[in-house]
């Protein structure tokens, strides 16, 4: 049963004033700005996705490059060697990810893996895919894959224009939030928390920690693969630099920390912070000075990890929950000061 704070988050003014906003930005946003924004979104929706494994459930994983490639490369092999529509490609695609999430959630409970032993596992995945995608002429190979030209045909899951696919990333944003905030709001959520901050007290209190890490790791990578899937499409060009590289997880990651693990709009702000001023720095100073915007862009992440260790969310809301304790207090005050100087006028 969803409980009453997953209905205020998700009819939040803020939340739904920032949606149609986004979805009205093609009629006033130039494509430059429009092409980060569509970026974005998908780091959005990619953030978001890994929050589920990596924040609620407190699961390190450092290989969900695997899930994304599996839903990009895997989806346009599928398309261009067997003809199989991209919409189907991309529910193969998924069960597959989910899958192979499903197997790694397996091998951390029957080997009782801790958190640094699960980073490394996933990452040895990580390393695997990208080995496997270079050696395969039907993923491509280290060439990549060029996929059909967009033909505005939805039926193909093609869509259009960039309108079209602002559209598309949006969707997967928000369906990726909605699935944050009815993890969190859920009695899976509950025992995926209480996993997080001690499995041996989870289990001795009867939660199923198999059940509950095999759920958390197929729900996080199906949803990476179909938006990897449609960030394919996006993209046309299949690149297995930068689908199948691990680095993509580090990125992914870095935006969730930065945001607040286990918090469902940390990774969303975070995102829309970071990636259009990475994007921006790269315009402004990619081509003058090279190299010196990842040095702002580090600085700027070194700074906010040295000021908010615990996120830019719970910082923002333990700072709120602080003011609003202390305008209690003071009201209180206001109102029993002049009653307690009768009393001791009395005296």
């Amino acid at each position: 049963m969803l409980g009453p704070a997953f209905w205020t988050q998700l009819r939040s003014p803020v939340l739904v004033i920032a949606v149609l906003l986004t979805a009205s930005a093609p009629s006033w946003l130039p494509p430059y700005f429009l092409g980060i924004a569509i970026l974005t979104l998908f780091y959005v929706a990619f953030a978001l996705s890994w929050n589920i494994v990596g924040g609620i459930s407190g699961l390190l994983s450092l290989g969900h490059s695997v899930f994304v490639g599996i839903g990009a490369i895997l989806t346009s092999a599928l398309l261009l060697s067997y003809g199989v529509n991209m919409w189907l490609g991309i529910a193969v695609s998924a069960a597959a990810a989910a899958g192979i999430g499903a197997a790694i959630a397996w091998i951390d409970y029957r080997f009782r893996l801790g958190h640094l032993s699960f980073a490394l596992i996933t990452l040895a995945f990580g390393e695997v895919f990208q080995l496997v995608v270079f050696g395969s002429d039907l993923l491509g190979g280290a060439s990549g894959l060029n996929l059909p030209a967009e033909t505005g045909q939805l039926a193909a899951f093609n869509f259009g224009s960039s309108h079209g696919y602002l559209w598309l990333a949006l969707s997967l944003a928000a369906v990726c939030l909605v699935a944050n905030l009815l993890v969190l709001n859920t009695r899976l959520g509950y025992f995926l928390r209480c996993m997080r901050d001690n499995e041996e007290a989870a289990q001795a209190i009867g939660i199923d920690l198999l059940r509950c890490k095999v759920v958390a790791m197929a729900l996080s990578a199906a949803l990476s693969a179909i938006v990897g899937g449609a960030y394919a499409r996006y993209t046309v060009f299949v690149d297995p630099y930068m689908f199948a590289d691990p680095s993509l997880t580090i990125e992914i990651v870095l935006v969730a920390t930065i945001g607040g693990l286990g918090t469902p709009f940390g990774p969303l702000i975070a995102t829309v912070v970071l990636v259009p001023f990475a994007e921006l720095l790269r315009g402004a100073l990619g081509s003058q000075l090279p190299g010196l915007h990842y040095f702002i862009y580090g600085a700027l992440i070194v700074a906010v990890t040295l000021t908010m260790p615990r996120g830019i969310v719970p910082t923002a809301q333990a700072w709120w929950a602080a003011r609003r304790d202390r305008r209690a207090a003071l009201e209180t005050a206001r109102e029993t000061t002049p009653a307690l100087l009768q009393e001791t006028g009395r005296k």
